[in-house]
C-alpha cells in the first residue's frame, strides 16, 4: 500500500506502481532476464518463435530475451515508466516497431486482443495483483491466446502473508488453471536467482 497526499493506493492502481518506479527501487527487478527463462529457451523443450504477450513487462528484460530468440514480443504494462524503460531497450536493440511492441494498458481491459497471441509469458505479474483478481487473471490470459496457445510461466511459489508479492501454493495454482489449461511441463528450477531458490516454479501450459 502506498500513501500520497492523503490518498491510499493499492496494487490495482497505476499510481501505486508509478510511485514505486519513481523511487528507482524495484526489488523484483533482477537487472536482466530470469535465469530459468533463459534455460528454457535453450532447452529441448523450447517452443518455436511466434507472437508472445508479456503482461506486467516491467523494465523489459524478459521482453528483450524473447525478442532476441526470434519472438514477436508485445510488452504490456499500465505503468508509464515501465513502458518507457522497455521502449528504450527496444530502441537500443533496434527492434522497436519490428519485433518489439508495447501496450500501455491494463491486462483486464484488452478485449480487442482476444485470440491474438500464440503465447503469453507470466513472470511476476500474477503475484503482484490482488489475490481476489486471480480468477479474472486466468480468464484474461486465456482470452489473449489463440486456440491451442501456450502459457509460459515462472511463478513465485511463496508461503507468506501480505504482498506484493502475494503468495500462492502449488496446489492452488493447479486448481486455478487446470480447468482452462493442460500442464505440459511442471519443473522446479535449479538456477533461480539468489534469494529465489526453492520459491520458483516453471510451467508450460496449453489452452484447452
Amino acid at each position: 500500500m502506498v500513501m500520497s497526499a492523503n490518498k491510499t493506493y493499492t496494487v490495482d492502481n497505476i499510481e501505486f506502481w508509478g510511485q514505486i518506479y519513481q523511487t528507482g527501487k524495484l526489488p523484483w527487478d533482477l537487472g536482466g532476464p530470469a535465469p530459468p527463462l533463459k534455460t528454457f529457451l535453450k532447452s529441448p523443450y523450447k517452443v518455436p518463435p511466434a507472437s508472445i504477450a508479456i503482461p506486467g513487462c516491467g523494465t523489459g528484460h524478459d521482453c528483450l530475451l524473447f525478442a532476441n530468440h526470434g519472438f514477436q514480443v508485445t510488452g504490456i504494462d499500465f505503468a508509464p515508466l515501465a513502458i518507457q524503460a522497455t521502449h528504450q531497450k527496444f530502441i537500443d536493440a533496434g527492434i522497436a516497431g519490428t519485433s518489439g511492441f508495447l501496450l500501455q494498458r491494463n491486462l483486464f481491459d484488452l478485449d480487442e486482443y482476444d485470440g491474438y497471441f500464440d503465447y503469453v509469458l507470466e513472470h511476476a505479474m500474477f503475484n503482484s495483483i490482488e489475490p481476489t483478481r486471480r480468477r479474472s487473471y486466468v480468464h484474461a490470459v486465456y482470452d489473449l491466446l489463440k486456440p491451442g496457445g501456450k502459457l509460459i510461466a515462472l511463478w513465485w511459489v511463496l508461503d507468506r502473508p501480505g504482498g506484493p508479492p502475494f503468495g500462492i501454493a502449488k496446489d492452488a495454482l493447479f486448481s486455478l488453471f487446470g480447468q482452462f489449461f493442460s500442464f505440459d511441463i511442471v519443473h522446479t528450477p535449479t538456477d533461480s536467482a539468489p534469494g529465489r531458490q526453492g520459491h520458483e516454479l516453471f510451467t508450460l501450459m496449453t489452452k484447452k
